[in-house]
């Protein structure tokens, strides 16, 4: 990453391409997918801060299974959050809610590969 990124609080649309771009593309080690479990976290909230509050709709997006966390799930969810930035600049609630929705699905895939990456070592 370039840069160091604001908190998710101060973040602009910029900062939140940003982030997105810095996300490991090719996940391998525990450090990577702690650090997909961070940036995915901040990409939440950088989200909702771009319409200063929860964005609407609230309701969950038919993104995949509830319990995500195969590589195939990394690589659905890395896409999908990368096609959604940089935001237009006339993005909506529901743009942004697109954005923070796939990051918290990131971030559970994450998790999950990453709870398990010791089962493998």
């Amino acid at each position: 990453m370039g840069r160091h990124l604001p908190h998710a609080f101060d973040a602009t649309a910029d900062d939140l391409t940003q982030g997105v771009l810095a996300l490991p593309r090719t996940p391998v080690t525990r450090q990577d997918y702690e650090r997909i479990e961070h940036l995915a976290a901040w990409i939440s909230g950088a989200a909702i801060t771009q319409t200063h509050g929860v964005p609407s709709p609230a309701t969950e997006l038919p993104i995949g299974p509830s319990y995500p966390g195969t590589p195939a799930d990394m690589v659905t969810a890395l896409a999908a959050i990368t096609a959604l930035v940089p935001p237009p600049p006339d993005a909506g609630a529901e743009h942004y809610a697109q954005i923070r929705d796939w990051a918290g699905w990131l971030w559970h895939a994450a998790r999950n590969i990453h709870q398990r990456l010791g089962d493998f070592e």
